[in-house]
This record gives C-alpha cells, structure tokens and sequence, in this order.
C-alpha cells in the first residue's frame, strides 16, 4: 500500500500565507518571493524545481511562460510540459518578480520552519503540491484532469488524492450506510 501524502487545506494555506510577512530577520523582497513561491505550490500545483529551477536542467519560471489564465511548465521530470492554471492572485506585479532569485534549500527550510511554527506539522514545499491536487480531487474534479494538471503519468499515482484525507471518507460513506 502506498503511503499517503502530507497535505495541507486551503484553510492552513492562507494560515501560512499570511504568516510570512511576519517572520522576523528576512528581507521583505525575499518574503514576497517566497509568498510568490508558495502561491504556485498551492493554487497552480507546482513542483519547487519548476519554479525556482533545477541545475541547468529546469529553466526557473520566467514570465514568457504565463498567459491571462495558465501557465505552461517546462519540466525536467520525464521532460514532460503541461499547462497548470494561473493563480487568480498571480497579479502583474508578482509576475515582474520572476525569475525568482531565491535558492531552492533556503526555501524549503523556510516551508518546514512555518509549517511547524503556524501549523504544528512537518511539511516540505511538495506538501503545497499536494494540497493542491487533494483539493482538486476533493472536490469532484475527474481524477483523469487532476492527472492531467498534476502531470503525473499514471493514474494510480495521482490516485492517492483521493485517499488523502481518510477521516472525510469514513464520515462520507457513514453518510451513505
């Protein structure tokens, strides 16, 4: 049996989001790029090395990439591109941001470090792709499409959103007996 993700809801996403103005002896362009950063996680499901880069392997996202509703990603993983959709707060502004001029560790740490400050959970950034694909799945959209979004190349592995919340499913189907 394949183990489940860590996810986070929408909810605990805006806890984080919100949070991180507020982090004390970070640079304030540094704590938007991050907020930046985790908005692409979260609401376009984006892995880290599609955002930030990878190597000379992934290109870091550059604002040619995105159009008035999506974004195409150009990924390293199994050279496979997709389209994801554009975050609506994913304004002008923020996208004169990018590239983002931040290194892909500092990142994560700062992820773990909120995520057990504001949230009391051991999180990484993929814990933000996964949010996104649970909420996805959580809420009707086809399993096939949030394969598709997800870029995922087999069903089963963008299965497990739909088994990642286990406390909801077990209220649902005692809703049905």
């Amino acid at each position: 049996m394949r183990k489940l993700p860590k996810i986070i809801n929408r909810e605990e996403f805006e806890q984080l989001l919100k949070a991180v103005p507020k982090v004390k002896r970070i640079n304030p362009k540094t704590k938007k790029q991050y907020q930046l950063a985790m908005l692409l996680g979260f609401e376009a499901g984006m892995r880290i090395s599609e955002i930030v880069g990878f190597n000379d392997v992934v290109p870091p996202l550059s604002p040619e990439q995105i159009t008035e509703g999506s974004i195409k990603i150009v990924s390293g993983k199994g050279q496979k591109d997709r389209i994801v959709p554009r975050p609506k707060r994913l304004n002008e502004e923020a996208i004169k941001m990018l590239p983002l001029k931040i290194k892909r560790r500092a990142l994560q740490h700062f992820i773990k470090m909120l995520g057990m400050k504001i949230l009391n959970k051991e999180i990484s950034f993929h814990t933000l792709r996964h949010g996104f694909g649970s909420h996805l799945a959580g809420n009707g959209m086809p399993l096939h499409m949030v394969q598709q979004l997800m870029g995922h190349s087999r069903l089963d592995t963008t299965g497990i959103y739909l088994h990642a919340n286990p406390k909801e499913a077990l209220e649902k189907a005692g809703e049905l007996f």
